[in-house]
Parts: structure tokens; sequence; C-alpha cells
């Protein structure tokens, strides 16, 4: 008996089955960076997204990053058929026992062929060890299929409904949609309560991004169809959205500021293990200078008609709660290569992204 071998596939498919519970069955998975679906998944991302940088910005780009995350839910399955394969495989070379296998290869092709359930007969156990084994590893096979087929549905069940709400977000224009064209959209008469079930929606909809990305963290590499737009730069979009509701008298406490509240949580969860300190400081420097920008916020929301609390009280308040999420927001646009800008349903699948502007 190869006791080394023995050992070593035991671990390579306890790791396996370990992960397969980790991603695809328990409601709460750990993110440990050990964990294989996450090495893969990390190692996976940096190669494609270093190929993306190298493309530039355009079609091809947009293909490539789209074709990514569907692609890697096949590849980690052939990753973890792989895996298990290899360490039954070692196992049974080093228990020994099956007529036939003269060596590792012939181990590992036998392995394969029970974890298939194939039953070719040229390879056969005939100690009681690698008989029970071979129908312990014909379970781990069938239970593997079992999951991933089951895993998928939910998936993309999850990504549909992310994706569904997107098309909700228009302003009437053609072109990229802002956070003030959306709010003078969505009142046209400058009446607080029409924007209110708005943002109680979209705080419904960040609840459930939160839920699921959590459940299946692969989904936040998941592309919308149109080129022009992300589910990132959608959150963005509307959290600027509800958060400029906040300079609006009578919005205090309201549907607006709990969906910042939802969604602060969100880019928390998404950037738990990442260094922001860049991105703070790049927004220091931001926030240091003149206020130009935001008196034109203000000044439109004011000439709009909305009833709003003193200019030297609100940009305190707003700056204050913006930057609870704006460099998580800025680090996840530049991390996942999204589209600066959530561009108009009517142009969206058309827009050169080389002509799209700052978030």
């Amino acid at each position: 008996m190869h006791v080394v071998a023995v050992i070593l596939g035991v671990v390579l498919v306890l790791a396996v089955l370990a992960d397969l519970v980790n991603t695809l069955v328990t409601t709460q998975t750990a993110r440990g960076r050990w964990w294989l679906t996450n090495r893969v998944y990390t190692f996976a991302w940096r190669v494609i997204r270093r190929i993306a940088v190298g493309l530039g910005e355009g079609p091809a780009r947009e293909r490539l990053l789209a074709t990514f995350a569907p692609v890697s839910v096949l590849a980690l399955l052939v990753v973890w058929v792989v895996q298990q394969v290899v360490g039954f495989g070692l196992i049974w070379w080093g228990v020994g026992g099956v007529d036939g296998a003269a060596n590792l290869l012939d181990s590992i092709y036998y392995s394969g062929v029970v974890y298939f359930t194939l039953g070719f007969g040229e390879l056969v156990p005939t100690e009681i060890v690698p008989r029970l084994g071979a129908l312990m590893e014909a379970f781990a096979g069938v239970l593997t299929t079992a999951l991933v087929i089951g895993y998928l549905p939910a998936l993309y069940a999850a990504y549909s409904e992310r994706e569904r709400k997107l098309m909700t977000l228009d302003d009437g224009s053609e072109g990229r949609i802002t956070p003030t064209n959306l709010l003078l959209a969505r009142s046209p008469d400058a009446d607080l309560e029409d924007i209110l079930p708005f943002f109680a929606a979209w705080e419904d909809w960040v609840a459930g991004v939160i839920e699921t990305h959590s459940t299946f963290p692969m989904l936040v590499l998941f592309r919308s169809k149109d080129p022009g737009q992300h589910w990132i730069t959608a959150l963005g979009l509307v959290t600027d959205a509800a958060l400029q509701c906040q300079l609006i008298r009578g919005a205090e406490n309201r549907a607006p500021y709990w969906m910042v509240r939802r969604a602060i949580r969100l880019f928390d969860q998404l950037t738990e293990d990442v260094d922001l300190g860049e991105y703070h400081a790049r927004f220091e420097e931001i926030y240091s200078g003149d206020n130009t920008l935001f008196r034109q916020l203000y000044d439109d929301l004011a000439a709009h008609g909305y009833d709003l609390i003193p200019f030297h009280e609100a940009e305190g308040a707003i700056r204050s709660l913006r930057r609870r999420y704006d460099a998580a927001l800025e680090y996840l646009i530049d991390e996942l290569l999204a589209p600066r800008g959530f561009w108009g349903h009517a142009v969206g699948h058309r827009v050169d992204a080389r002509r799209q502007q700052g978030f």
C-alpha cells in the first residue's frame, strides 16, 4: 500500500466535497482564500481581466467579459470532477486490489470509469475495500452532477431577477442616465410622494442582491446583455439618486434613506477583504476642492421645484453619507471593468465604450 498516495487522494477528494457543499449547498458560503472555488475564480479572473485590459475598451472586451462568467461555472465543474477522479485514482493505486490496474495511470482511468458509471469491465475490483470504494466514488459522481444540475437554474434565476430590474432604469432620454435626471424624471411635478415607491422597490432589489450574491458569489462577474449597462453602475446610479433625495425636505428616514443604507451594506459586503485606502485618498482630494458641481446639483433640484434643506446643511450631510460607499463603488467599477455610467436602453446596445464619460 502506498500510504502517501492514499493520504493525498483522501485530501483531494475531501477538499472537493467540502468545496461542493460550501458552494452549492450551504446558505452561508465561507469565503476563506484557500477554498477551491475561490482559488479558481481568483486565478481565472486575474488572467481574463489582464487580457481584457490589453484589448482596450470596445466590443471585443465586452464579449470576452460577458463570456467569462458563464464559462467559468463550467470550468469550475471540470476542476471539481478532475480533482475527484485523480484523488480517487490515487486512493485505488495506493490501496490496490483492482485487477488490471498496473500503474497510477491505470488507477486514474479506473477511477474515471467508476466516477462516470461507465462500467467497461476491463478493470475490476477484486477486494472488499476497492469494491466498497467504487460504490462511494460512483455516489460522489452522481451527487456532484445532481448538485450542479440543481444549482444552475437557481443561479440563472437570480441573474434574471437582478437584470430584470435594470430595465426599469429610464429617465426618458437616449443617453447616459444621471442620478439627477433620474430623480427629476420620476417626479415631474416635484412631488416627493411620487418617488418614494421607486426607492422602496430598489431597496428590495438591493436586499435581494445581498442575499443572492452571498449565496452565488460568481454572480458578481455576470454582466448585463447591453455593453452600456452594468449592475454595479446601476447600483451606483440609484444610490446616488437616493442620496440626492436626502436634500429634499421630508425625505429624512424614508424610502430613499433606507435604500442608501441597504446599498452601503452591499458595497461593504462586496469589498470586505479589499484595501480601499487608495480610493479613499482620491476622494479626499476631490472633496477638498471647490463645490461647483454640488452647487449646480442643488440649483437644478431647486429649479425643478423641490423644497430643499439649506445649502450649508446639505453639502456636509450628503458628503458624509456618500463617503461611506464612494471608494467601494469606484473600486468595483475599476475591478469589474464596468462601463462608466449607465446608458439608456435605446442606445445601450450600440454605445461606443470609448465615448463613455466618467461616472
